[in-house]
């Protein structure tokens, strides 16, 4: 009784496996017809550093993680011994010269990277600010995937911050160079020690039911519909 139910089960579990597998194999061809999958992909916002355009020392600084500023607005004031080359935004007073450190942009101080009373030199970046107001999400997109890809595109947007919820947005713009292109350290081609990588291309999306707070670089997962 034994052998012969072993006879019948085996050749079943046989088909079932082949069911199983033809089923999968139907899935993944089905979507690589009708979408463009990635999971490398982030919240992004328009961002921008603050920045010193004088060396001297921080004497006032007034930027805090979360607190909303406008365009222009001075986050913190640098004094200088002497007076600097360009000085239409400084005050000069018994003979030192203070300059304004104003926001660039208006939005939200994401990062701040001084203290009052450091020594700071041209050019040093002091804080962050990111106008979260328009988050968007930005997908590298595999170089042989990308020619499916094109503005007006609906995408489906999964972010890991909020599991179980689904955003709706659209393709805004398909970058035109590989995120390698921008890399601090490209690779560089040298003649006979050379590995073919498949290069990622971004794809900015924007949003259309933002739900709750978004930060800069916290995960994501999009579904890019082809166009037929």
């Amino acid at each position: 009784m034994e052998r012969g139910a072993r006879a019948i089960i085996a050749p079943l579990v046989v088909v079932i496996v082949m069911i199983a597998a033809a089923l999968i194999a139907i899935f993944y061809w089905y979507q690589g017809q009708n979408f463009v999958i990635s999971n490398d992909a982030q919240v992004t916002a328009p961002m921008a550093p603050v920045m010193t355009l004088s060396t001297g020392t921080l004497i006032t600084w007034n930027a805090h993680v979360g607190e909303s500023v406008t365009a222009g607005e001075s986050l913190g004031t640098i004094q200088l011994a002497g007076a600097p080359a360009a000085a239409s935004s400084a005050d000069t007073t018994a003979g030192t010269t203070q300059v304004n450190v104003v926001a660039p942009i208006t939005g939200t101080v994401v990062q701040n990277a001084e203290v009052q009373g450091e020594i700071v030199t041209t050019g040093t970046t002091l804080a962050y600010v990111a106008n979260l107001a328009v988050p968007t999400i930005t997908a590298y997109i595999r170089e042989t995937a990308i020619r499916n890809v094109q503005a007006a595109q609906a995408v489906d947007v999964r972010i890991s911050a909020f599991p179980g919820s689904t955003f709706s947005g659209t393709v805004k713009e398909v970058g035109l160079a590989t995120a390698a292109t921008f890399s601090l350290l490209p690779a560089p081609a040298q003649s006979g020690d050379f590995t073919k990588v498949v290069q990622r291309i971004p794809v900015e999306i924007t949003l259309s039911n933002v739900i709750g707070n978004l930060a800069p670089g916290e995960s994501a997962w999009v579904r890019i519909h082809i166009a037929k």
